[in-house]
């Protein structure tokens, strides 16, 4: 089980700098880099992979908060280290619902695994997809799931306890409504004689 339960490191705490990073998303294109996000609007990162059973159950309630705040914030989905592989720590239930694949040993596998993630859960998060060293997965320590919202500070203003139990995507929006009201009242106020 070598790996399989994600990085030793913590990840950044609330008040830290967030680690930059920069991915391919899945569909192609350019590379997506955090810190040219989040000057703008604040980030919420969403970690998962495809064969997390209680992430997959979650996407919808993380897809809402999305859509509620997609003016707001800026989300970015980051498909990490597989949980749950066939050839791992494997788990009946995704074999009943069809999900069976192995740890990904390249990017073109993993980029193929996320491919079949993105076709069952459809999102309309952008999807990033963390090269084969976990680089953004072990930075943030975002395997199997974890939340994170970064204010146009740069820092981490909210980060979830490790999936499946500390994914909670209500309280991540109660998170970033509050620092968006935060960045709301910081904002300097020009008064025009």
């Amino acid at each position: 089980m070598s790996g399989e339960i994600g990085s030793l490191q913590e990840g950044p705490s609330v008040n830290d700098a967030a680690p930059d990073f920069e991915l391919k998303p899945l569909e192609g294109g350019d590379l997506v880099r955090l810190s040219d996000r989040i000057c703008r609007k604040p980030v919420v990162l969403v970690f998962g992979n495809f064969t997390c059973g209680p992430f997959r159950s979650m996407h919808s309630m993380v897809e809402a908060v999305r859509e509620r705040q997609k003016d707001h914030a800026d989300f970015l989905l980051i498909c990490v280290r597989e949980a749950h592989p066939t050839n791992g720590w494997a788990m009946k239930s995704n074999e009943k619902v069809g999900v069976a694949v192995a740890q990904p040993k390249t990017f073109q596998e993993r980029s193929a695994v996320a491919e079949q993630c993105a076709a069952k859960l459809k999102p309309s998060i952008p999807l990033l997809v963390d090269d084969i060293n976990d680089t953004v997965g072990n930075a943030y320590s975002g395997m199997p799931a974890r939340l994170y919202v970064i204010g146009t500070n740069g820092k981490v203003a909210y980060k979830s306890g490790r999936g499946p139990f500390g994914f909670k995507p209500e309280e991540m929006e109660q998170a970033l409504l509050m620092l968006l009201l935060e960045e709301s009242s910081a904002k300097p106020v020009v008064v025009i004689p």
